[in-house]
């Protein structure tokens, strides 16, 4: 019995809840303007406050915690596989460097996977696994002073630096750095990249 009253008293309140004699409500047909969210910050790569130079330097570069080959380096890759698969005897180490950005030990790793990206699209291109070495000095070696965020885009690259064989037209500029003549590439590198 208990619970028969029970369940009657809960069904009547129920009942009483949704028949309510209020009257209903009328949206105003000017709705209140809604604040906008403010923007999420958003990490990015450092500007870098200068436009690239163009140089002849055998060398790649990358953008901020990149290590994808850009199109723009396309050219300097084919003439380095082409030459290396032309002379059996020919050998290059890749060298990864990053800028000082970051932990020793993040930036080797990412030195690293430059070199072997450009390691592999040497020898995609013809040069074979022997001729190619990829080694990183990460942000250790810097060529340039990663006072600005020029310098830093300077330092964000792999060099291909010839070990034995080099061809006619490669030699190192005052920084140390691996450059080309138009007898090994005919084109231009940028250098840093945004």
């Amino acid at each position: 019995m208990f619970k028969k009253l029970l369940v009657a008293s809960i069904f009547s309140a129920a009942v009483v809840a949704c028949s309510s004699t209020k009257p209903p409500v009328v949206a105003d047909p000017t709705p209140e303007p809604v604040a906008e969210p403010a923007p999420m910050p958003v990490a990015s790569a450092p500007e870098v406050a200068s436009a690239p130079v163009v140089s002849n330097h055998n060398s790649v570069y990358f953008g901020f915690n990149e290590y994808d080959i850009k199109d723009g380096y396309n050219g300097v890759v084919k003439a380095n596989s082409d030459y290396l698969a032309a002379s059996a005897p020919a050998k290059v180490q890749v060298q990864g460097n990053t800028d000082d950005i970051g932990s020793v030990e993040y930036n080797l790793a990412l030195g690293q996977k430059r070199a072997d990206a450009v390691k592999k699209a040497l020898i995609a291109g013809g040069a074979s696994a022997a001729q190619v070495e990829a080694t990183s000095n990460g942000k250790l070696k810097p060529k340039y002073s990663n006072d600005t965020d020029a310098a830093r885009a300077q330092n964000r690259r792999a060099d291909i630096v010839y070990k034995a064989d080099q061809p006619k037209g490669y030699s190192e500029d005052s920084n140390g750095l691996p450059i080309v003549d138009g007898d090994v590439y005919t084109g231009s590198v940028t250098e840093g990249v945004q």
